[in-house]
């Protein structure tokens, strides 16, 4: 063992192939591997006759296999954007006075940015946006089959048996990233903050012929999904890794954000 460390520093090398360090600033590797996407868990709805569309998106639940990527573990900041507009150029959040930041939000999630944009910045940072499946697999922070980035119980407050505050739900408006613990994965925001535009477009029944080994989403669509419900979502289904939304890809509003994969 001795010798094999006097080896590794001698030719400079910190550490084994694969250690932590080679994953890129600011994001975390998310493993190769198998998870259940989609709803797992049966409703109270279920059992009556009608449902409406965007509640069945989500099934059925598929065993999906997935390459290891790596994914931002915070949500683009307005800090962020406002480096990427002054090395790129282009059009500010319409709510920054003057193309400015507001005072004392460079740390908010960014806000007001449509899917070309979004996409946009990713590409300069030389990322991309994730996959539906990406977001999911990230969001569920390793936990099998449970509902929320932390678990089974929709708690977002503190109070008997120790819930801890999740996600910014209630708060009337985005706030700064990180302001609630990290999931599994160290992924922070996943679910509460500002929902996700991801790369995919949008199909309602795309879980009953979805490809089973790192799905893309359809070829076209109208829409881009969006995962991740809001600050501006009530707590429930709509704050759960399993829930889809969708969005005109043009839409610039103060509930949708982003974060980058790679």
């Amino acid at each position: 063992m001795k010798r094999l460390v006097v080896l590794l520093l001698l030719c400079g090398c910190a550490a084994l192939p694969g250690a932590a360090q080679n994953t890129p600033e600011g994001m975390a590797e998310i493993p190769a591997g198998k998870f259940w996407m989609g709803r797992t868990q049966t409703l109270w709805r279920d059992t009556i006759d009608v449902v409406p569309r965007a509640k069945m998106d989500n099934r059925p639940a598929n065993h999906i296999s997935l390459d290891s990527f790596y994914i931002d573990r915070y949500e683009v900041t307005n800090a962020d954007y406002a480096r990427f507009l002054e090395a790129k150029g282009g059009k500010a959040p319409w709510h920054w006075r003057d193309g400015k930041i507001p005072s004392g939000k460079e740390k908010q999630a960014v806000y007001n940015v449509n899917w070309f944009e979004a996409d946009t910045y990713c590409k300069w940072a030389g990322k991309r946006l994730p996959t539906e499946a990406e977001w999911e697999k990230a969001a569920r922070g390793g936990l099998d089959r449970k509902p929320y980035p932390w678990g089974d119980r929709p708690e977002t407050g503190g109070g008997r048996g120790g819930a801890r505050p999740q996600a910014a739900l209630g708060t009337g408006h985005a706030v700064d990233v990180g302001s609630f613990p990290p999931n599994g994965y160290g992924l922070y925001d996943m679910v509460g903050n500002v929902m996700e535009w991801t790369n995919d477009w949008y199909y309602v029944n795309y879980y009953t012929f979805m490809p089973k080994e790192n799905p893309k989403g359809p070829d076209t669509g109208l829409y881009k999904s969006v995962r991740g419900g809001g600050w501006a979502d009530s707590l429930g289904e709509e704050v759960a890794t399993f829930f889809r939304n969708f969005s005109d890809p043009e839409l610039r509003t103060s509930t949708i954000g982003f974060r980058c994969a790679k």
